[in-house]
C-alpha cells in the first residue's frame, strides 16, 4: 500500500466484496471515484489539499481494482454505483459530494441519477455522459472504442494485461498529453494493482451489457443533482462531439474542457480539479491553522 501523508485506510463488506477505503480529513463527506486503470492513488495529488480544505476525503477502489477484492462478476458501472451507495450506508453517511474519474464517473452519473437524495454536488471527469440522443451519424465515432473490444476478449485481454511488457504505463502515456503527469512510482503502482480479470470484465460487461441500454437513452433521466464536467480537449474518447444532449436532462449541469490535457485530468491537472472543488463544491469550514 502507497503511504501518502495523513491519509488512513480500512476495509469493509459491501454486497459480498471486501472494498478498500483510503481516507484524509474531517468535515464534509466528499467521496472520489477512481476509473480504469488506476486505484485510489489517482488522486493522491488532491486529496492532501482537500483533506486541509475541511473536506472529508473518502476514496474507494472498486471491486477488483487496487487493494479491494476481486469480485467473479458485478463490474457493470450501475454495479459500482450500486456499490457506491452500500458503502456510504455502511459508513453511515446520508448524503455526501462526489467526484469521478472515467468509469468511476460514469458509476457517479447513474448513482445521482437513481439517488438523488444521497449527492449534494457532483463532478464528473474524462467520460461520455449518458444523456445523448441516439444518431445514426455517431455510430461512426465507435471506432474509437477498438481498444475496449480488445480488451473484453476473455483470452486475448487477459493474456495483454498479464504478459505485455508495461502494459499499464503504455495506456497511461498514450492518453495523455502531459507525459510528466506519472512517476516511476505511479506506473509502478498502478501495474502491481491492475489485474486481467478486472479488466476483462470490466469493459466486456460495458460492450456486451451496458452499451446498447446506454444508447437506447437507458439513463436518458432526469439529473437533479448540480453537476459540472471537466473533460481535456486532447481526451481520445469524451471529445467535443459527444457533450450535446445533456440540456434537456440535468437541471445545473456544465462542461468544461481543460487545455493541453489528455485523459487523465486528476494527474495532468490536479490544480484544476482543486479550483473547481473549491468553486463549485459547498465549501466546508477549513480547519484552522495550529497555534505556533
Amino acid at each position: 500500500m502507497p503511504e501518502l501523508p495523513g491519509v488512513s485506510h480500512s476495509f469493509h463488506q459491501v454486497r459480498g466484496v471486501r472494498l478498500h477505503v483510503a481516507e484524509a480529513g474531517e468535515g464534509e463527506p466528499l467521496v472520489l471515484l477512481h476509473g480504469w486503470p488506476q486505484s485510489w492513488w489517482c488522486w493522491h495529488k488532491v486529496i492532501p489539499a482537500l483533506a486541509e480544505s475541511g473536506f472529508r476525503v473518502i476514496a474507494p477502489d472498486l471491486r477488483g481494482y487496487g487493494w479491494s477484492e476481486e469480485a467473479p462478476g458485478g463490474y457493470e458501472k450501475e454495479s459500482f454505483a450500486q456499490d457506491l451507495v452500500a458503502l456510504l450506508d455502511e459508513l453511515g453517511l446520508e448524503r455526501v459530494q462526489l467526484i469521478g474519474h472515467d468509469w468511476g464517473a460514469m458509476a457517479g452519473f447513474m448513482a445521482c441519477i437513481e439517488h438523488p437524495e444521497r449527492f449534494e454536488r457532483y463532478i464528473a471527469m474524462s467520460i461520455v455522459h449518458p444523456f445523448r440522443d441516439p444518431e445514426p451519424r455517431r455510430l461512426l465515432g465507435l471506432w474509437r472504442l477498438w481498444y475496449q473490444a480488445v480488451l473484453a476478449t476473455p483470452v486475448v485481454g487477459g493474456t495483454i494485461v498479464a504478459r505485455v511488457p508495461g502494459f499499464a504505463e503504455r495506456v497511461l502515456r498514450s492518453a495523455a498529453e502531459r507525459q510528466d503527469a506519472f512517476t516511476d512510482r505511479d506506473i509502478r503502482i498502478y501495474s502491481e494493482t491492475l489485474r486481467p480479470h478486472t479488466t476483462v470484465q470490466t469493459y466486456r460487461s460495458f460492450l456486451t451489457r451496458e452499451l446498447v441500454p446506454i444508447a437506447r437513452g437507458r439513463w436518458q433521466r432526469p439529473l437533479h443533482v448540480p453537476t459540472r464536467m471537466l473533460v481535456g480537449d486532447h481526451d481520445p474518447v469524451a471529445t467535443p462531439d459527444t457533450f450535446p444532449g445533456y440540456e434537456k436532462y440535468a437541471d445545473d449541469m456544465e462542461i468544461e474542457v481543460l487545455d493541453g490535457v489528455g485523459h487523465f485530468v486528476p494527474d495532468e491537472a490536479p490544480e484544476d480539479v482543486l479550483r473547481l472543488a473549491r468553486s463549485f463544491l459547498r465549501h466546508p469550514q477549513a480547519r484552522a491553522a495550529p497555534a505556533t
